[in-house]
């Protein structure tokens, strides 16, 4: 099983959404699958999506954009450990559950790493 966590930028979990078959609407809207308060959220910012085996990240036309590794993405095929950046907040996509999430120092380093490499929003 996939898991999306929302991160501090040392890497450690705020909260946490199972992925499964349904597609997960993040955002700051009052009618999505994962609400993330964060104002700089557009109210359905990105979708992540199952098929295949394999979990895709979806920009929903949002203001601030969705961002891989320091590039803004319209749609990203996920793998363990990245780090997705929408607004101001951090996602870390893995298939590691909540009860060893906090102890993986890899994971947790490396979502640390590339949230610590981001460049602040400056548009389009």
């Amino acid at each position: 099983m996939a898991f999306l966590y929302q991160i501090r930028a040392d890497g450690s979990a705020i909260q946490y959404w199972a992925l499964k078959e349904k597609p997960l609407v993040v955002g700051r809207g009052g009618h999505v699958d994962a609400y993330v308060e964060d104002d700089t959220l557009s109210s359905s910012h990105f979708l992540i999506v199952s098929q295949g085996g394999d979990f895709f990240a979806i920009d929903l036309k949002s203001s601030n954009g969705t961002w891989m590794n320091g590039n803004r993405i319209l749609a990203h095929k996920l793998q363990p450990g990245e780090v997705i950046q929408a607004g101001q907040s951090l996602f870390c996509f893995t298939d590691c559950p909540p009860s060893t999430f906090a102890s993986l120092s890899a994971v947790t380093a490396m979502a640390a790493s590339t949230a610590q490499s981001i460049q602040p929003l400056s548009g389009p």
